[in-house]
């Protein structure tokens, strides 16, 4: 009897620790999931926060601008969306200044810009990293050490040398300085350095030059790093402003930038609602093209966080 009860004890002592054991895990992942909720939450609350930072500013300018009454343009205003909306100053935008025209030269140097930015970045990328030569570390090293100069000190050789090429106050002087840019080459360097050498030597031994390859084979392989790429390029040159406003003269051939600020700053400044619907028309275009593209743009980064 004395083996009996103690082997029954030993047995409710085994079960007793076995619902302890239990009980301790379920306590335990209860406290992980938590958590993990908490982080989440934590997450999502510091997403919404800055979501709502870097909205408001284009949120507030298109109230003002949708606003009938000129006198609702505080900060916060009375009531913060429109109770009469109106497309009236967007009208006069329209109207009143030749919005067109700065929308036409800002497409057309845009368009230029990006496709010489990444021609010119696909050339220099590919042999940086894929081709073997002497001084390559050196010269890649040289064009990313470009990025720690302010763009201002760029500003009185590139205006002398435009100067005597007689191309001052034209689109080919507004934007050839842009079309080399360090970052550009940095982007499409990682992306080439992320496809596999086999695709590389598969084409090789196919028979394919180095431009076939690049053209045939790179090319398409990064094409959402090329997307990435014309995205930051359109939003650079669709904002440039400083040099723009420097090189060209003639108001038929200024940018949107540029021409909104000087028209705005001008005869129409004392219109703060004209000029908010000014400022969301200009924005616009840009945000429409990214609304399209930011799945290529995303992924496109990738290959340059890698």
């Amino acid at each position: 009897m004395s083996a009996s009860h103690s082997a029954e004890k030993a047995l409710s002592a085994s079960a007793q620790d076995s619902r302890n054991t239990q009980k301790r895990s379920r306590t335990m992942a209860s406290s992980r999931k938590t958590r993990l909720a908490l982080a989440l939450a934590g997450q999502y609350a510091g997403l919404i926060a800055f979501a709502i930072f870097t909205c408001f500013p284009f949120v507030w300018a298109l109230s003002v601008g949708l606003s009938a009454d000129p006198s609702n343009t505080w900060l916060f205003p009375r009531s913060f969306w429109p109770t009469d909306p109106s497309i009236m100053w967007f009208e006069r935008v329209f109207t009143e200044m030749p919005f067109l025209a700065y929308l036409k030269n800002s497409t057309i140097m845009s368009f230029w810009t990006i496709v010489a930015v990444v021609v010119i970045s696909v050339l220099a990328g590919y042999p940086l990293a894929r081709l073997k030569f002497p001084g390559r570390n050196l010269i890649f090293v040289a064009i990313i050490a470009t990025l720690m100069l302010p763009s201002e000190v760029n500003i009185i050789p590139n205006f002398i040398t435009l100067k005597h090429l007689g191309l001052l106050d034209s689109y080919t002087g507004a934007i050839i300085p842009n079309f080399a840019g360090a970052f550009g080459i940095f982007l499409m360097k990682q992306a080439f350095e992320q496809i596999p050498q086999d695709l590389i030597d598969a084409a090789r031994v196919d028979g394919a030059t180095e431009l076939q390859i690049l053209w045939r084979v790179m090319v398409p392989v990064s094409a959402p790093s090329i997307a990435a790429l014309s995205i930051f390029t359109l939003v650079n040159a669709w904002n440039d402003y400083l040099w723009p406003s420097i090189v060209m003269t003639t108001r038929d051939k200024l940018p949107l930038a540029v021409g909104v600020f000087n028209d705005l700053t001008g005869p129409f400044a004392v219109s703060t609602s004209l000029v908010m619907a000014a400022i969301v028309l200009t924005v616009l275009p840009v945000l429409i093209f990214f609304s399209f593209t930011q799945r290529y743009f995303i992924s496109g980064l990738d290959g340059a966080v890698k």
